[in-house]
């Protein structure tokens, strides 16, 4: 009997632990860059690349996600990709800005400040949350970002 109360109270305790999401809206996210041409400014280490519904192609069904993507080329070599907006104020209208170094991009709204260019947006600051990030797949030349 003390045995089956004593999973009863720990299933309790494990159902009322509650994960909070991201609060920033899982939206349609492609992009399909061409690191030959429009976009070979990526293949330098560090680099980085914004879009906006106002420079992607929206005819061939790209999608700029939330806030915009912010594209990483990091210090380690790896592309990532990001939605632009801050968490903390999960708007689409308040984006994260890059620092010159491209070690992190800031809120200039909140202040918080998410490492990009050797981790995975870690948040540090009012947001306990990271940037929400989308898969990248390097195909040759293409690189594709989606979610």
């Amino acid at each position: 009997m003390r045995r089956i109360l004593i999973i009863c109270c720990i299933l309790i305790y494990a159902a009322s632990c509650k994960v909070e999401e991201n609060p920033i809206p899982r939206v349609a996210v492609y992009l399909n860059l061409d690191l030959t041409y429009e976009d070979k400014e990526l293949k330098t280490i560090p680099s980085y690349k914004e879009y906006t519904p106002r420079n992607i192609n929206i005819g061939i069904g790209e999608r700029a996600g939330f806030g915009g993507i912010l594209v990483v080329h990091d210090h380690l070599g790896q592309y990532k990709a990001f939605d632009r907006a801050c968490p903390f104020e999960a708007t689409s209208n308040v984006t994260v800005k890059v620092d010159d170094d491209i070690l992190y991009a800031v809120c200039p709204k909140c202040g918080t400040t998410y490492e990009i260019g050797l981790s995975n947006g870690v948040p540090s600051g009012k947001s306990k949350h990271g940037l929400r990030q989308y898969s990248v797949i390097l195909n040759g030349s293409k690189l594709i970002v989606k979610n």
